[in-house]
């Protein structure tokens, strides 16, 4: 029996009207996943097993789950982003407990008039398991003739240009993806590297790098 039912007083519940209105239908709250598993068990078919529909609210993660008859997912879990053009720090939103980051490091400078330009700076993301880091681009060598291009765009990551000689450009930054385990609450240290001035005043200076945090609430 499907749809929704309401009930009068003093009518008498059949056990249809419990298994298909009360239960299978019923949002159940519970603690967390242990308190849940406790009470429905883990079964798969037969009498008192696990329903596929069945929906339960874990106030530990602060969110519905269903059972989708092999296993409890999350329901309309929402793929957010936290975006990062320059250095700072994001703080762990509640319920959240893995995130991917998406890191890219600065560009280095164009190389002109006998100096070096400078390399791009490094971006990294702080998880508690570990730094994860993008390392800038390299800039390009002294080169007395070098004719540039204009800087490249901020959050590029993409090393200056300089004449037809790739000798004078300065490198790509490093594009790096890595997941890891978070806590909610935490506050996570985020670095946007610079991109490497060029060699010489005047000669294109390389975009600085990006980072973006993908996470699901």
């Amino acid at each position: 029996m499907a749809g929704y039912r309401e009930f009068v007083t003093g009518e008498v519940l059949t056990a249809g009207n419990v298994n298909d209105f009360l239960m299978n239908q019923a949002v159940m709250v519970f603690a967390d996943a242990a308190a849940r598993n406790s009470a429905l068990g883990t079964a798969i078919g037969g009498a008192n097993a696990l329903v596929e529909g069945m929906l339960t609210y874990n106030q530990d993660s602060g969110k519905l789950e269903i059972y989708n008859g092999t296993s409890w997912a999350g329901v309309s879990a929402v793929k957010k982003i936290a975006a990062f053009t320059s250095s700072g720090t994001w703080t762990v939103p509640a319920g959240v407990t893995y995130a991917i980051a998406h890191i890219l490091s600065g560009g280095g400078g164009a190389g002109g008039s006998s100096n070096a330009g400078a390399d791009g700076g490094d971006s990294s993301v702080a998880f508690a398991s570990g730094t994860v880091t993008s390392l800038g681009g390299e800039g390009g060598v002294a080169s007395a003739s070098v004719r540039t291009k204009p800087n490249e765009k901020a959050n590029s990551g993409r090393g200056a240009e300089g004449s037809s000689s790739n000798e004078t450009c300065g490198s790509d930054s490093q594009w790096i993806v890595a997941g890891a385990s978070v806590t909610p609450a935490a506050s996570i240290t985020v670095t946007v590297g610079s991109g490497g001035d060029g060699g010489t005043t005047g000669f294109a200076d390389g975009g600085s790098g990006y980072v973006y945090i993908e996470y699901y609430e």
